[in-house]
């Protein structure tokens, strides 16, 4: 990489960059036009889906992401290219300081960007099964979990450790090899703040998604390099992503 570009890099990446997208709205019109910016290994994936959401979601996702490479970089869409790292984690190929991460749970999709490793998960608050963090949590944290007051708190603090520990495994990039019970992301301060993980520091920050016209409520965890200072995620709109594409011949 030109040293010019390095240096462009790290000047956009004062703190790192959360993207939040609500894709409830999303027409035929803009799948079929979203899918013509994509990869065409990306949209054969795609198009395996059994149910129409789980495309949306994908491409959706693909998009968002797309827009702040071809606006954080400059780089025309078509040249863009993933790679993944030997644990199957993607990265964009021929750039060493562009690190990202996309996640995406029912009504919203999410992206995180920095230059240095990050991880983010999304998940809808919702019943779950006391068996599933006996399974997959450290005991404090099952402990933690269980001890909640009612039934929302105990659902809230089962996605507050679940988002988290999601988060911290893709900042890794170390996919399945890394266990849920081998680590805990609770301390006395909480779920937040500056943790030790795996030898490393890094930050954990959470933020819950509600829009007004909606009773679902959404929990998402973002884990960067304590330098970040993650900020409140930003709102995109679909079109002004499809407009990134649209302004020039990409």
């Amino acid at each position: 990489m030109v040293p010019w570009m390095i240096c462009c890099i790290n000047e956009v990446f004062a703190i790192a960059r959360l993207y939040v997208l609500p894709i409830t709205l999303i027409t035929p019109e803009v799948v079929t036009e979203g899918l013509t910016y994509i990869s065409e290994e990306k949209r054969a994936r795609l198009h395996r889906f059994r149910h129409r959401e789980d495309l949306i979601r994908g491409l959706m996702a693909d998009l968002l992401l797309r827009s702040r490479i071809v606006e954080d970089l400059h780089m025309d869409n078509a040249s863009i290219r993933f790679e993944l790292n030997s644990y199957g984690k993607p990265r964009l190929s021929g750039v060493s300081n562009y690190h990202f991460n996309v996640s995406h749970s029912g009504d919203w999709v999410v992206c995180l960007v920095d230059n240095e490793p990050v991880g983010v998960d999304v998940e809808r608050v919702q019943a779950f099964e006391e068996g599933i963090a006996r399974s997959f949590f450290a005991e404090d944290e099952y402990r933690f979990v269980l001890e909640g007051a009612q039934e929302r708190e105990r659902q809230l603090r089962f996605y507050r450790i679940w988002t988290a520990k999601e988060s911290y495994i893709k900042a890794v990039g170390k996919g399945l090899s890394l266990s849920l019970t081998d680590f805990s992301v609770l301390t006395s301060e909480g779920v937040e703040g500056l943790k030790r993980l795996g030898g490393e520091a890094w930050q954990l920050s959470s933020f819950e998604l509600l829009r007004a016209q909606d009773t679902n409520t959404y929990y998402l965890t973002t884990c960067c390099k304590p330098s970040a200072h993650v900020k409140s995620p930003e709102r995109v709109d679909v079109n002004y992503i499809l407009s990134t594409f649209r302004s020039v011949n990409r």
